[in-house]
């Protein structure tokens, strides 16, 4: 299968913008969570010293996976601590719930 998914941890003020950005380049599709944890930066005024984030995961064509990270990173990049990252993971298969069938690259027209 020719797709990956794209995960980002960014900063939950940067959402917005970064939501904006993905959908200026035709990318519609996208799952929103908070999530808590801790990376280089810890919140020492929290009792459990986790960092609150948002995590975006979308799945994207291989050939425009790298494109998206970029977009993402330059996007929700405001030169702080603790912003976040993005990974980019390989996807063995992807169904369609309401049809049933294998997912494929071309219905995923980023950049188009």
């Amino acid at each position: 299968m020719n797709l990956m998914k794209t995960a980002a941890i960014i900063d939950q003020l940067q959402l917005d913008h970064v939501q904006a950005a993905l959908e200026s380049h035709g990318v519609i599709g996208f799952s929103i969570q908070p999530v808590k944890g801790r990376g280089k930066y810890c919140n020492t005024y929290s009792k459990d010293h986790l960092v609150e984030h948002i995590q975006i995961d979308l799945f994207v064509p291989a050939n425009d996976a790298h494109k998206i990270a970029q977009l993402i990173l330059q996007t929700a990049d405001v030169g702080a601590d603790s912003e976040g990252l993005v990974a980019i993971i390989p996807v063995d298969t992807l169904y369609w719930v309401k049809d049933q069938i294998t997912a494929k690259p071309d219905d995923f027209n980023y950049f188009s």
